[in-house]
């Protein structure tokens, strides 16, 4: 073979040959959840969630293909979705009434529609069968971002058992942590998570006890034992706000996951306390060195930390988001975890302080605004006939929402109509709102000083590692932090430079100020409406309230104010309404002394004594005093108080010294009726006398004895101030009492079934 042919079947030899085929670069895909337990609890908000990332993934050039979306009940056409409409911005003076309960907007229940998008339902049949075909779409070195904006439950004691809210069904860490096993070998899988309790789906990167191997990684809204920003009252009927939305918010702008975890530990201005893998794994790190060293975890991390600081330039990006922070929520850029300590303490008792008022506020407002509200309907019956509830049921959602802006015109005109109630209202209303908000503001104050507390760990387990640890502690760090730096597809403009909180925190010293603001006075009683029964028979104004228990310490008792006292009103003033005692201890002045008028009923009328006392009121407590705790079995039974008196002519059994029953009851309870056979027959077999006690008035009780035909115990009496219920810590009818001849109670038992009977040890009833 010549040379030229030599040359041309070479040539063709080559020509014929396939070219080598290169390997597909790695993919990126997702997986995105939301199962929302059931229709009423599925919100609108994580459906805005799901489509923002996919805009955001779609954004940064994920194929339509590899985006796979499990939500609600798929492609069913039954409802799904739970939406709500924003009730009117007048809406607050119905707030938290019976009224506004019932004619706020509703939830309505639609079906989820998103066209272009192949919903798959959010239930582990479907979960499985998509990580067991996963093979097919998934290849080794692919990464698979799982984003989950949910519900979760908690369990403290095992965290294994927390779980995702799927449909209808629910998704343990365990769980989770198996259908990753079902991806091929090489697939690293990064959560993002927002549900309550997420901080335990950490436990998904390895099995108990093992070091991750960097495959699993993610972030979370927050930790294993906290609730998220939706399960807060301030979450509900809210979008665009919460871990989920800021996290999302940042991929908008960041390369990396990571990246955008930090963004949001400083942009997320609601308690969620965002943490990650790497952090869980540090902290485990640490736990194990503290429990070698017989130290606590903080103490140990402190001495790490000290250590850390000799080089602080090594951590500048972990000192500049401390700062960042500190900066975004008011509070400071500490240095140590005793740092945080001291001032998580602080900020506990403003936050404990301020919750306590926005309650009071709150109360007063409610209170007032019923009272209004029910002077509105009373002064209109056919407003009165239209708020029914039975009319508000067969209302659909339009004549609903014109009905409320029907009422709250007539409710705000007829509130102005009455300068004083007006004025009261108004004052009731800014206080709560100013101490809801910065009770608010405490609340995530807390929250960032837990953030920081979870950098300051992380920075002392990385030091410890580095110090002391071996290379397969080091090895596994280093595999989460891989892990975490993941990048969703690239991003189509320059990154910007992250947001500042939507609302400026203001200094933590103007809490203090907004603090004694809000601060209401403090009389130190627990009270409620005297009957009108009783207001007549005395001839007594139409606000005079029965006191039912003075706190102990209190200005009122510090004042010689007794439990049954009755509250006139001021000299000079009577109240016209049983509120009137709270609004005027709200806004009385502190540390000056005032007059109230009271009566303290004797047995009958003419024993009756009225008298003025001087009252010093002050600032509410933080930590309000208990009342004494219902007497125990074993302990002394409480004296009878004088209230307590027998119906008709007909003395009380004489108890003293003597083993005796006591029994709570009412003339409407049916078990009540069912136990008096059976608690008359202890009482004859073991000669027990018994006082059967209601806290209905004399004549009713009366009514009943006189109409009953049956047996009933001898010993009737009332209390229909409820003194001696409240003595004994009576919550619920039938209670019955043994008292031995010491005074001590031996027996209690609430309520009363036929087929169990009266529980007195020892005791059998053939009867039964």
């Amino acid at each position: 073979m010549n040379l030229r042919r030599v040359f041309l079947f070479l040539l063709c030899t080559v020509s014929v040959t396939p070219a080598a085929t290169a390997p597909a670069p790695p993919a990126v895909h997702a997986l995105l959840i939301n199962g929302g337990d059931r229709p009423e609890s599925n919100y609108l908000s994580h459906l805005h969630h799901l489509e923002d990332m996919v805009e955001v993934l779609r954004g940064r050039g994920i194929s339509p293909g590899r985006i796979h979306v499990f939500s609600g009940d798929g492609e069913d056409r039954a409802p799904d979705l739970a939406t709500r409409d924003v009730p009117p911005a007048d809406f607050w003076i119905l707030d938290g009434t019976r009224l506004g309960q019932r004619l706020k907007p509703q939830t309505r229940l639609v079906d989820t529609r998103w066209p272009g998008v192949a919903l798959r339902p959010a239930r582990q049949e479907a979960l499985r069968e998509w990580f067991e075909t996963a093979g097919a779409r998934v290849a080794a070195g692919d990464r698979l971002l799982v984003f989950v904006t949910d519900h979760g439950t908690g369990d403290e004691g095992d965290p294994e058992r927390s779980a995702i809210s799927l449909w209808g069904e629910s998704l343990t860490v365990g769980e989770l942590r198996s259908l990753f096993s079902l991806l091929p070998s090489g697939v690293e899988a990064v959560m993002v998570m927002s549900q309550c309790y997420s901080g335990a789906f950490t436990g998904a990167m390895s099995e108990p006890g093992t070091r991750p191997s960097g495959e699993v990684c993610g972030f979370f809204s927050t930790t294993a034992a906290r609730k998220a920003y939706g399960c807060y009252p301030e979450g509900r009927d809210r979008d665009k706000v919460g871990h989920a939305f800021h996290f999302i918010e940042a991929l908008r702008r960041r390369q990396t996951t990571v990246e955008a975890h930090h963004d949001v530990l400083a942009e997320d201005d609601t308690p969620d306390v965002p943490l990650r893998t790497s952090d869980a794994y540090l902290e485990r790190v640490l736990d194990a060195e503290a429990a070698a060293k017989g130290g606590s975890r903080d103490a140990v991390a402190d001495a790490l930390l000290a250590r850390a600081w000799r080089d602080r330039a090594a951590w500048e990006k972990e000192l500049r988001l401390l700062d960042r922070i500190g900066t975004a929520f008011g509070t400071f850029s500490p240095r140590s975890l005793a740092e945080i300590a001291a001032r998580e303490n602080e900020i506990e008792g403003l936050h404990k302080a301020m919750a306590t008022y926005a309650e009071s506020w709150t109360d007063a407002r409610v209170a007032l605004a019923e009272a209004l509200a029910a002077e509105l309907l009373a002064a209109h019956p056919d407003w009165r006939a239209r708020v029914e509830p039975g009319a508000v049921a067969a209302m659909d959602e339009p004549a609903r929402a014109r009905t409320l802006e029907g009422l709250l015109d007539r409710l705000l005109e007829h509130a102005r109509r009455q300068p004083e109630s007006a004025g009261q209202l108004d004052t009731f209303r800014d206080r709560a709102r100013r101490a809801a908000e910065a009770r608010w503001r405490l609340e995530v104050r807390q929250a960032a000083l837990l953030r920081m507390r979870i950098i300051l760990t992380g920075i002392a387990g990385r030091v410890l590692l580095r110090e002391a640890g071996g290379a397969e502690e080091r090895g596994a760090l280093a595999r989460l932090d891989r892990c975490e730096a993941f990048s969703p597809g690239e991003l189509a403009a320059t990154p910007t430079l992250a947001a500042a909180p939507s609302a400026p925190f203001p200094p933590l010293a103007e809490e203090l100020a907004t603090l004694e603001q809000v601060s209401p006075s403090w009389l130190g009683v627990r009270f409620r409406a005297l009957p009108d029964k009783a207001r007549a028979e005395r001839g007594l104004p139409a606000g005079a309230t029965l006191l039912q228990a003075i706190y102990p310490g209190s200005p009122a008792e510090q004042a010689g104010l007794q439990a049954g006292d009755v509250v006139l009103g001021t000299p000079a003033r009577p109240f016209e309404a049983a509120r009137q005692l709270r609004e005027w201890t709200l806004t009385a002045p502190r540390g000056v002394p005032l007059a109230l008028s009271f009566l303290r009923p004797g047995g009958t009328p003419d024993a009756d004594r009225r008298f003025e006392a001087t009252l010093t009121l002050r600032t509410v407590p933080v930590d309000l005093p208990r009342l004494p705790d219902p007497p125990r079995v074993g302990e002394k039974a409480p004296a009878l108080p004088p209230a307590v008196r027998p119906v008709g002519a007909s003395a009380l059994p004489e108890v003293a010294g003597r083993s005796h029953l006591l029994f709570f009851w009412a003339t409407w309870c049916g078990p009540c009726k069912k136990a008096v056979p059976e608690v008359l027959a202890l009482s004859a077999a073991r000669g027990w006398p018994v006082l059967a006690i209601s806290d209905e008035d004399a004549e009713t009780v009366a009514a009943f004895l006189e109409q009953r035909t049956e047996p009933f115990l001898p010993g009737v009496a009332v209390d229909p101030m409820r003194q001696s219920f409240m003595a004994y810590g009576i919550s619920g009818t039938p209670t019955l009492l043994l008292v031995d001849g010491d005074g001590l109670i031996r027996h209690r038992q609430v309520g009363y079934r036929t087929e169990q009977g009266v529980t007195v040890e020892g005791w059998t009833w053939p009867a039964r």
